[in-house]
């Protein structure tokens, strides 16, 4: 799997991680922000107004987030659609993002797995694994899927399962 697969592309995003997301006032963000809710950073072009200056105005957490790529696989699933006059559409884009990130973070760990020193059944069960959460989260669904909630159960469990073979 290419690097690519995971880096977040904030030009063909509809800065979702500014407006899907909700964050508390403390060291890494410099107010409260509700889930659903644009940041008060945010521009209309979905660009950062502080964005150069983000860690030194409180906001280190925006500077340490990274979707891996989900942002723009959602922004492109709903690209046709009035997500921002519809609030049934934000909605399910923001769940769609939600667990698109979910997906990514996913996929990273077990292509991080392909590093640690298991038995070939293992690695064909995460390989098997990892082709199920790309095809999920490179397929242009506009809806949280059953699918990738039982992927993401399945994934959760092998590495759990590494982490206890890993142990011994």
């Amino acid at each position: 799997m290419s690097e690519a697969n995971f880096t977040a592309d904030c030009s063909q995003c509809f800065g979702l991680c500014c407006t899907a997301l909700s964050f508390e006032r403390s060291n890494q963000f410099g107010h409260d922000k509700l889930g659903g809710e644009p940041c008060q950073y945010l521009q209309r072009d979905f660009r950062c107004r502080i964005h150069a200056q983000r860690e030194a105005l409180g906001y280190g957490g925006c500077e340490a987030f990274d979707c891996l790529g989900a942002g723009q696989r959602a922004s492109a699933a709903f690209a046709g659609l009035n997500w921002q006059r519809d609030t049934g559409i934000a909605r399910r884009l923001y769940a769609r993002f939600s667990q698109l990130l979910l997906l990514q973070e996913m996929r990273q760990a077990l292509e991080t797995a392909a590093t640690l020193d298991i038995s070939p059944a293992q690695h064909a069960q995460r390989r098997g694994l990892l082709a199920r959460l790309s095809q999920e989260a490179d397929s242009a669904s506009r809806d949280v899927t059953d699918t990738a909630l039982a992927v993401l159960g399945e994934g959760k469990s092998f590495l759990r399962s590494l982490a206890a073979t890993l142990a011994d």
